[in-house]
């Protein structure tokens, strides 16, 4: 129905926009208005669980986000680490997050901070703080929305690592390695929010191009995702439950990335209490 009224509101926008001659409107405007009205989301379903393709959210393309390398400098131990944003403001609650009805982030929209080994960062201001350690520390950072959706354009996030030794800091940003992680969902889930469990991942330098797919498994079932896009995922029970993902090529084999760390997640859906005591 949102689909329709889309349509509806972009063929209406077209014509109204232009002259009594139809000729004016760009054949593309039209095209792009019955591409969202002919659009259907992705549902899969497979062991009492359902996965429904998220689609309504604006998609940000000129949203940016960098670290800010002038000025930088880095040692072994505790370290501030500037970045930028360009179009996206954190702190700020997302327009449409009410609409949705998941569980949110109180802080608002955030820059997510992801490292080997370590819990996601949750940030809202231009900086974090970090224990810089010897050898590589890798950083993969990206904007999200405040019901904890990625923002999706290769301008969204930055990937950058800093070698740290005795003898000094050296920083290199803008990596090319392949980034695959798991985003959300993360941790506990209340009552009430197990029918909409978002389910999201980020790609960096690789895509799902030329029959590379992702393997998700939720618990001990698989889903093949062939689509760069969230999902809603309904049909949990309460309890724990494993989920995991894994880039795979046509052929078979897999490609962990640099923080193959970050692919699986454990979370808890709580039982509903009928009575309390």
């Amino acid at each position: 129905m949102k689909n329709l009224i889309l349509f509806c509101s972009c063929l209406i926008l077209l014509f109204s926009c232009g002259s009594n001659n139809e000729e004016n409107i760009p054949q593309e405007e039209i095209n792009r208005a019955l591409a969202v009205s002919d659009y259907s989301p992705v549902i899969l379903e497979r062991g009492g669980i359902k996965l429904i393709e998220f689609t309504d959210f604006p998609p940000f393309s000129d949203v940016e986000s960098k670290i800010a390398t002038q000025n930088q400098t880095f040692k072994m131990g505790l370290n501030k680490i500037e970045f930028k944003n360009k179009f996206f403001n954190l702190g700020e609650k997302t327009a449409e997050e009410k609409s949705h009805m998941v569980r949110l982030y109180e802080g608002g929209q955030y820059l997510g901070v992801l490292n080997p080994n370590k819990p996601l960062k949750k940030i809202i201001h231009g900086y974090f703080e970090t224990e810089i350690e010897k050898g590589d520390n890798l950083f993969f950072c990206y904007l999200s929305r405040s019901y904890d959706l990625s923002v999706k354009n290769k301008n969204a996030s930055f990937l950058f690592k800093i070698n740290a030794d005795p003898s000094g800091c050296f920083s290199e940003t803008e990596l090319s390695d392949t980034v695959v992680a798991l985003l959300q969902p993360r941790g506990v889930f209340s009552s009430g929010q197990e029918e909409k469990v978002l389910f999201d991942f980020f790609l960096k330098n690789i895509s799902l191009e030329e029959g590379n797919y992702i393997s998700l498994l939720i618990d001990d079932i698989e889903f093949k995702l062939t689509k760069w896009v969230p999902f809603w995922i309904q049909g949990l029970k309460a309890g724990d439950h494993k989920i995991s993902i894994d880039l795979k090529t046509k052929e078979g084999f897999s490609l962990k990335g640099i923080m193959p760390d970050q692919l699986s997640t454990v979370i808890t859906i709580k039982e509903v209490k009928l009575f309390s005591e």
